[in-house]
């Protein structure tokens, strides 16, 4: 596994999303989320009038937050190092 790179990016002004390398967070909207490799957590988006990012975990576990489009690049990144973790991750 490689070392842990610490990455985060708003999704709104209200809603922050942290990823230390084993841990994805979710900051504001309503409450706050922990998401563990070990749940392989990824996140998928919905694009117009109602942007929606999702993040959903192999057992199905589902958390959608609204997300503003000129932050999308910054989410698109995040997602693509969470993909990059959970597929050096052995499966429990």
């Amino acid at each position: 596994m490689t070392s842990p790179i610490f990455h985060e990016t708003p999704a709104r002004d209200s809603v922050l999303l942290s990823f230390d390398g084993r841990v994805l967070e979710v900051f504001g909207y309503v409450d706050d989320a922990r998401y563990h490799l070990w749940e392989r957590p990824r996140l998928e988006f919905r694009p117009g009038r109602s942007r929606r990012a999702s993040i959903v975990t192999r057992h199905g576990r589902r958390h959608t937050i609204p997300y503003d489009a000129h932050l999308l690049p910054g989410l698109q990144a995040l997602a693509a190092r969470l993909a990059e973790s959970v597929a050096e991750t052995p499966e429990s």
